[in-house]
C-alpha cells in the first residue's frame, strides 16, 4: 500500500530493498540512545551494526511490515503479534555472537529485557524499531511513518507497542498516542520505556514532529 502525506510517500518495503534499508538502520542507530552501552568503541559499533541490522531488516522484510518513505531515508520495523511476540531467527544466537563479539552479553540482556517485559495475549503490532537517517533528522519523516501505520492500526481497530529508549523518544511517542505502560530496566544498562496504544490513540500534537 503506499500513502503519502505532505511531501511524504510511505510504501512496504521489498526483500529486494533490504540494502537500503539496512544502510538507514545501522546509520541511525550507531549515535542511539542504547548505542555506547551496547558497543563502546564507534568504529566497532558500525562494523557489527551493518551485519546486525541486515539480520534483522531480513526478518521484518520476511514476516513483518517495513515501512519506508520514498528514498528509504526513514525506515520503521512492525511485527504483528498474536499472543506472544516470535522473533524468530534462524541460527540467532550463533549469529549475534559472531556479529557482535565481546559485546553479544549485552545484545542478549537487551533481548531477554524486551521479551520477558511484552505484552502476551494482548494482539497488536509491535513497532521493534522506527530509524531517520541523520542527515535527514528534523523533516518529519518519522512522523509521516508512524502517521501512516497508526492510522491503518485505527482502521482496524489494532493496538500497538513499542519500547522508547529515553526520555526524548518517550515524548514523542506520547504524543502519537502512546501511554507508558512502566520503565523497565535492563540489568546493568539503561532503562527502557514500555509503551501501549489504544487503538484510536490520542492525535498527535499538531506542533509536535518525530525525527
Amino acid at each position: 500500500m503506499i500513502a503519502s502525506r505532505a511531501d511524504f510517500t510511505v510504501h512496504e518495503a521489498r526483500l529486494k530493498n533490504i540494502g537500503p534499508v539496512t544502510g538507514t538502520l545501522a546509520e541511525a542507530f550507531l549515535g542511539g540512545d542504547l548505542a555506547h552501552w551496547l558497543i563502546e568503541d564507534r568504529e566497532t559499533r558500525r562494523a557489527a551494526y551493518a551485519d546486525y541490522f541486515w539480520m534483522l531488516a531480513e526478518f521484518f522484510l520476511r514476516h513483518g511490515q517495513v515501512d519506508v518513505t520514498a528514498d528509504m531515508d526513514a525506515v520503521a520495523l512492525w511485527l504483528p503479534v498474536e499472543n506472544h511476540v516470535d522473533i524468530n531467527i534462524p541460527d540467532y544466537d550463533e549469529r549475534l555472537a559472531k556479529i557482535t563479539g565481546d559485546a553479544v552479553g549485552r545484545f542478549v540482556l537487551l533481548d531477554m529485557t524486551t521479551q520477558s517485559h511484552h505484552p502476551q495475549y494482548r494482539p497488536h503490532h509491535y513497532l521493534s524499531h522506527i530509524a531517520v537517517h541523520p542527515d535527514r533528522h528534523g523533516q518529519g519523516l518519522a512522523s509521516a511513518l508512524l502517521r501512516h501505520r497508526l492510522a491503518q492500526l485505527d482502521q482496524d481497530g489494532v493496538p500497538a507497542y513499542l519500547e522508547a529508549t529515553g526520555i526524548q523518544t518517550r515524548a514523542i511517542y506520547e504524543h502519537f498516542g502512546f501511554r507508558l505502560i512502566f520503565p523497565v530496566d535492563i540489568p546493568s544498562g539503561p532503562t527502557l520505556f514500555p509503551m501501549w496504544r489504544a487503538a484510536g490513540g490520542a492525535a498527535p500534537h499538531p506542533q509536535h514532529s518525530a525525527r
